[in-house]
């Protein structure tokens, strides 16, 4: 995540702080490292991944999470490379992420469709993945994983997420 993200992060957590500042039971915080592994997230590494860094101020691992009162967002994340095909490694976390519930496909249009807006049911928020990509998500709107697997010269490039929202 980027210095633009944290910043928005902690403004959303200083502006519903305001609101709750009397509360003697009010809590508020910001949370960021880079210590994150595939058991936070709650899904396998597939088998000879390595983490993947795009860059050298970038880390393969992140969690990000800012909560103020009942108010919050988390995100843990983890980014991987392997010399697996593309499609093997999709049909690995297709499989694994179905222990979660029913899995959304993000390629099929269906999956895409934007629920109503008081709706908990999670989509794929209309976002196609691009040809020969894929992304599966599993969970509610408010609680989800979703994992998405590109190809990457001759193997694959893959990232996991856990992204959960409380308001």
């Amino acid at each position: 995540m980027t210095k633009r993200h944290s910043l928005a992060a902690l403004a959303l957590v200083l502006a519903a702080s305001a609101s709750f500042a009397g509360d003697k039971d009010f809590s508020m915080g910001i949370e960021g490292h880079g210590r994150t592994e595939a058991a936070d997230v709650g899904l396998p590494v597939y088998a000879g991944a390595v983490p993947f860094r795009e860059g050298d101020d970038d880390k393969s691992a992140v969690t990000l999470g800012a909560w103020a009162g009942r108010f919050g967002l988390k995100v843990q994340a983890l980014k991987f490379r392997t010399v697996a095909s593309p499609e093997r490694v999709a049909s690995f976390y297709a499989k694994a992420l179905g222990r979660y519930g029913d899995v959304l496909d993000c390629r099929d249009p269906a999956a895409r469709v934007k629920p109503p807006k008081d709706s908990d049911k999670l989509s794929c928020d209309g976002r196609e993945p691009r040809a020969g990509d894929y992304e599966y998500r599993v969970g509610t709107a408010r609680s989800f994983r979703v994992v998405s697997v590109k190809r990457d010269g001759d193997g694959a490039r893959f990232d996991l997420a856990q992204v959960d929202l409380r308001f």
